[in-house]
């Protein structure tokens, strides 16, 4: 039963050099058993009508079709005489010289008939020669394994030896391919380039060359004869071609120009080797030519005249953009130094605007902040937010120079207008009534656009300061044009600088909603206690520490408002027994109904007044005229600030809504001027806004706002170093100012001489001290 099961295995692995019958069975291998061969008479009739016969047949083989078969009777005959003079008792058991004839045979074979074949031969003939003799080789090998099987199962694995297929490659290595492997490599690397040159190759050959330098690795699958006989010479040469390519485009080529080449080449290069190439040279011939045509060159190429990077960027050609980014992003260092070059073209750009709107510092500075923003929409798109998107695909190199770029011009001032105080007003601009109308959309991504360009500012303190007394303004006088758009704006900048930074403006908008809910439980008071008021009123309360600082007055408030004050602090005070309410009449407004006899009739108008401006015109019910003495003392107001109310009531210098007569006439005032009721007054409209004769912002309010935000960031600075120095207890200077600035950066860039200030009052408070031995190490004090 085993020899059975052997012819069978034996059979079934048969080339097609032979016709294949059903093996014989074990009763006819038993009778041919018995006869003793002797080595001679078998090996010579092996040698003849096996290994003779099959190299005869292989040498006729024409386009693959063999002239002559061996029989498969003769093949069986074959196999059993092997496995007779195999399975002979000693001293008859020829295995181990059958194992050397085998072996001399092929060798004999390879150094007679093959390798004197394929050295008459030379380039591509001498490249078809190799291939066909070894698809011959291993047919021969093949067939002459399976003939000589026996010996592979039992004497080869019993001893360790190579098996009969791998002596078969081994022999062809040692013996053909050693020989011919220097002038075969130099024929298809002479191929390769002339396919590089455009030249039409028999690439199917080159592949089944090529195959043969991986084949030779063995039975193991290594890679070492191709890496070490072919691919290392393939990429040397790759370098040295490429190279030179390299230097005549980058010599006559622009750099648009040269990239479209270079992407082309390196399209080619992957394409050569999935076409004949083994898959893992990719990588490393990749590599060679990114180092050859980008990586050598880089520099020169950015830096070309006419064409270079920073010309792409001026001329905004993202076709070529996004070229440069894919080629370059291919080395590891390539990307490195078109970031420097595109930070140093936006930092330009930025600063020739700076430049150009600092000449003009005191027209309309709103359309700067549009430019600033259209420049960041630019380069925001160029640089990209992700994968696929922008020529730059949102690399953080990119980002980064872009966050430098701005961050070095956005914190120039125009004139003596910081850029935080334009970026709020800007956002003033946006959200109050009166300024840009948008869709609600557009609104949102004006504003998220506002806030990234915030995000660039060093001092988001000062911005927050003017936002915050804008924001106060756009409440207080319903100027607001969306209550969502304000909440979506504070929203934005927590997002960027956390709930610290807008928790006094969350608690503006918060005291707003809680008047509301005050006003109506007030009516309800008035109407339960039946309270007759004199007027309407509306009131907010607003919580002292959210709000701007608002300076009081003494104004004596005529009785209609004062009797509504008096009984909303009876209100307040049953609600709040310790609250304290101090009025701000600076932000109160009030409509006055006006009756006036144009011409001998009786008109009304309503007019829209500030609370001064009421208190003023509510006295001319006591007497038509009065001197300006007379009102600053009845009103008890300071005499800059009513000489702009009276002017505002008189109709001012242009003479516009005159309620009062001024005598003598003009836009100055003096203490003598008389006001007098108009009783002619006229108008279209029946509800008259009344101007304010408007204060120049003047520079001293702006540096009373930069004063404000130099205290606060007195009480920050102390705050974050008690926050480091009551974890730490202990911690020398350098790295206090270190840790104190890292802590502070996100919402102002501190001086060190500042923090320096803050912890010598901080040691005169008692909070740290100095250590004894070392002054430059600081103690908490608990």
């Amino acid at each position: 039963e085993g020899s059975e099961g052997t012819h069978s295995r034996a059979a079934s692995s048969v080339p097609p050099l032979w016709r294949h019958r059903r093996p014989y069975t074990a009763q006819a291998l038993a009778t041919m058993q018995n006869p003793t061969i002797m080595l001679e008479e078998g090996w010579a009739k092996l040698k003849t009508e096996g290994v003779q016969k099959i190299e005869e047949i292989l040498e006729d083989m024409q386009g693959g079709v063999y002239k002559k078969c061996i029989p498969t009777e003769q093949y069986s005959a074959l196999y059993t005489m092997v496995y007779t003079m195999c399975t002979q008792k000693p001293p008859n058991n020829w295995s181990e010289p059958l194992y050397k004839n085998y072996c001399d045979a092929i060798k004999e074979y390879l150094t007679a008939r093959i390798l004197p074949r394929i050295r008459e031969k030379h380039d591509e003939s001498m490249l078809r020669e190799l291939v066909r003799r070894w698809v011959n080789h291993k047919l021969l090998v093949r067939f002459l394994s399976n003939v000589f099987k026996y010996l592979d199962r039992f004497y080869v694995k019993r001893l360790s030896l190579p098996e009969l297929s791998e002596v078969g490659s081994q022999s062809f290595h040692q013996i053909v391919f050693n020989a011919v492997k220097v002038e075969v490599r130099t024929a298809i690397l002479e191929l390769i380039r002339r396919e590089r040159e455009n030249e039409m190759v028999d690439k199917k050959l080159i592949k089944e060359v090529v195959e043969i330098f991986v084949e030779m690795g063995g039975s193991r699958n290594s890679l070492e004869v191709y890496i070490t006989d072919f691919e290392e010479m393939l990429l040397s040469t790759t370098a040295d071609y490429y190279s030179r390519e390299s230097a005549k485009w980058a010599e006559k080529d622009s750099f648009p120009e040269y990239m479209r080449k270079a992407e082309d080449r390196l399209k080619q290069e992957q394409e050569r080797v999935a076409q004949y190439l083994h898959s893992s040279t990719e990588e490393k011939l990749l590599k060679v030519c990114d180092e050859q045509l980008l990586q050598g060159p880089e520099q020169a190429l950015l830096e070309k005249e006419n064409s270079g990077c920073e010309v792409l960027l001026l001329d905004n050609k993202i076709e070529d953009l996004s070229r440069m980014y894919r080629l370059f992003s291919r080395i590891q260092t390539g990307l490195a130094p078109i970031g420097n070059i595109v930070r140093k073209h936006i930092t330009d750009v930025g600063l020739a605007l700076v430049k150009k709107q600092s000449t003009a510092a005191d027209t309309d500075l709103m359309p700067y902040v549009q430019e600033l923003l259209d420049i960041h929409d630019k380069y925001t798109d160029l640089v990209g937010t992700g994968p696929e998107k922008g020529c730059f695909q949102g690399h953080t190199i990119f980002h980064k120079a872009m966050k430098e770029a701005f961050e070095s011009f956005v914190n120039k001032d125009i004139g003596k207008t910081a850029t935080a105080e334009l970026l709020s007003n800007f956002c003033d601009n946006l959200l109050k009534k009166s300024g840009e109308r948008l869709s609600d959309e557009a609104l949102e991504d004006k504003l998220e656009k506002v806030v990234r360009l915030f995000s660039y500012l060093s001092d988001k303190d000062i911005f927050a300061e003017f936002y915050k007394k804008q924001l106060a303004k756009r409440l207080l006088l319903a100027r607001s044009s969306s209550d969502d758009a304000e909440r979506s704006m504070i929203a934005k900048l927590k997002l960027r600088c956390g709930a610290q930074f807008t928790s006094k403006l969350e608690g503006m908008v918060t005291d707003m909603n809680l008047s509301q809910d005050i006003q109506s439980a007030f009516n309800e008071y008035v109407s339960d206690k039946d309270i007759k008021l004199d007027t309407d009123i509306t009131l907010q309360v607003l919580t002292t520490g959210f709000w701007p600082t608002y300076k009081s007055d003494e104004l004596n408030l005529p009785k209609e408002m004062l009797q509504c004050i008096t009984s909303f602090k009876a209100f307040f005070d049953l609600r709040h027994s310790h609250r304290q309410l101090r009025w701000v009449h600076s932000l109160g407004s009030a409509t006055v109904v006006g009756t006036f006899s144009p011409a001998g009739k009786i008109k009304t108008h309503d007019l829209m007044v500030n609370t001064y401006q009421a208190c003023v015109l509510l006295l001319f019910n006591a007497q038509d005229s009065y001197t300006f003495t007379e009102l600053q003392e009845h009103l008890n107001l300071p005499v800059e600030e009513l000489k702009r109310y009276m002017l505002s009531l008189a109709g001012g210098a242009k003479g516009k809504v005159k309620i009062l007569n001024k005598q003598p006439a003009g836009a100055e005032v003096s203490p003598t001027d008389v006001f007098s009721y108009n009783a002619s007054f006229t108008d279209r409209a029946r509800r008259i806004k009344v101007p304010m004769i408007a204060a120049k912002i003047t520079q001293e309010e702006k540096d009373s706002t930069r004063a404000t935000v130099d205290e606060d960031r007195k009480h920050a600075i102390e705050a974050a170093i008690v926050r480091i120095m009551k974890t730490r207890k202990s911690l020398d200077h350098q790295k206090l100012i270190l840790e104190a600035s890292t802590q502070l950066m996100r919402h102002f860039k501190p001086d060190p001489k500042q923090i320096k200030k803050r912890i010598e009052d901080l040691i005169h408070r008692e909070y740290l001290e100095r250590d004894a031995n070392n002054p430059n190490l600081y103690k908490y004090l608990a």
